[in-house]
């Protein structure tokens, strides 16, 4: 289920990827268990306020050392949105973070002022909770640090249907095998934070160009299908009710990541320091 796919089936699947939130050292870095995503819906105009605010919190986490690392991701094409997306190898440390969070002096009073200010560039905020499902992914694994560019898709399946999304990614997983085209995806299902059965899947790009279904990976995945295949894959989409396809660019200034992974790529990754107290309203809540 990458890049683009054979135009008979392009209302059904067109990217996955693999995405990890660890501090690993390695180039290839593998898919974590779990992801939190906290998904916020950025109010028309407040795009540039939102970003200093957003970067406090990365601060104040930072000052607290409280590992409770993410990536920031923000909307190039669809819905006006920010995602915050954290891996963990577990649910009971998801738990321990949040532990830590509550323990860490000073800083629920700060997260406090923080959420409010933030009231004034979202209009509505949703936490979700997702699982890692290597059957219905594929490598090989990547160098994160050096993606910029994410496609996000939102497959949401009728109950009672999950097969049909399970057999679509295989028949992708195996034609693109059978073509020997490497085109890395992963999958998550969600667990709580959104109507069921839904499945994240994503893809990552170094650049926007990409994405062209006309050239490079996309090309040789629609010449990759024939009809037969398409015709199955069609007949599987039945069984979804809706698939959103959102493509997100990476925003350091707004994500808190170990200091291990900012140095895999620092003149991108590394966060300019907190405006001086002052200089900006909106954010003076996090300093």
């Amino acid at each position: 289920m990458p890049t683009r796919i054979p135009g008979c089936i392009v209302h059904m699947v067109q990217g996955l990827a693999l995405f990890t939130l660890a501090g690993s050292l390695a180039a290839q870095d593998s898919p974590p268990a779990y992801l939190t995503i906290f998904r916020e819906e950025v109010k028309v105009g407040r795009g540039g306020p939102h970003v200093p605010l957003e970067s406090a919190w990365a601060h104040a986490f930072e000052k607290s050392k409280v590992p409770i690392y993410n990536f920031a991701l923000t909307t190039m094409f669809g819905p006006s949105e920010a995602w915050f997306v954290g891996g963990h190898e577990s649910i009971a440390e998801i738990d321990t973070l949040n532990k830590r969070i509550e323990a860490a002096p000073g800083l629920g009073a700060q997260i406090d002022r923080l959420a409010q200010a933030d009231a004034a560039n979202v209009s509505r905020t949703t936490s979700l909770l997702a699982r890692y499902l290597p059957d219905l992914s594929n490598g090989p694994n990547v160098d994160v640090s050096q993606m910029r560019v994410w496609e996000v898709l939102v497959f949401q399946v009728r109950p009672g249907h999950e097969d049909n999304f399970s057999e679509a990614a295989k028949l992708y997983k195996t034609t693109l095998g059978q073509a020997k085209i490497e085109a890395p995806w992963t999958t998550y299902g969600v667990m709580a934070g959104m109507p069921g059965p839904t499945y994240l899947v994503f893809i990552p790009h170094r650049t926007l160009s990409e994405i062209d279904p006309a050239t490079g990976t996309g090309a040789a995945i629609e010449k990759a299908f024939n009809e037969e295949a398409g015709k199955k894959l069609s007949s599987l989409a039945e069984g979804y009710t809706s698939v959103e396809d959102l493509i997100f660019g990476v925003d350091p200034q707004m994500s808190y990541l170990s200091s291990e992974f900012v140095a895999r790529d620092p003149k991108f990754w590394t966060r300019k320091p907190p405006a001086p107290k002052g200089r900006s309203q909106e954010s003076k809540p996090g300093q």
